[in-house]
């Protein structure tokens, strides 16, 4: 992927994701003000993040462009530990509910779906070292 490519690549993502957004409020009888909001603060971070990518390390790791090994380092420790809180708030989640007699099926499928994609990259990753 070219340099210019990959440097639009989060922004224009993020612009699709506020129009989203937008687009799902206005269908569920929100103000258009509301719509443009949610746009705004979405669209606002994604174009933020490109014009600060060049200016900033940590506006480059969260484009998806990290400066250099160690940028790319301290990246992955970041993932992994939100990997880590995300898997014991899902836990925790899911017994909340079981306990309080709601329906825990959202958290059991976000669980599963989080160890399927860990054990599959372990897989991955470990063919292909």
């Amino acid at each position: 992927m070219s340099t210019s490519i990959s440097k639009w690549l989060v922004p224009v993502v993020g612009l699709v994701i506020g129009l989203l957004m937008a687009a799902a409020l206005l269908g569920h009888d929100a103000s258009p003000g509301q719509a443009l909001l949610a746009f705004a603060i979405v669209a606002g971070y994604a174009l933020a993040l490109r014009f600060l990518q060049s200016r900033s390390d940590l506006a480059g790791v969260l484009s998806g462009l990290p400066a250099d090994e160690r940028w790319e380092s301290i990246n992955q420790r970041a993932l992994s530990l939100a990997a880590q809180l995300l898997a014991v708030a899902l836990v925790v989640a899911f017994l909340v509910t079981q306990f309080a007699g709601a329906d825990s099926t959202p958290y059991a499928w976000l669980g599963a779906l989080f160890a399927v994609a860990y054990l599959g990259g372990l897989v991955w990753y470990r063919g292909r070292s």
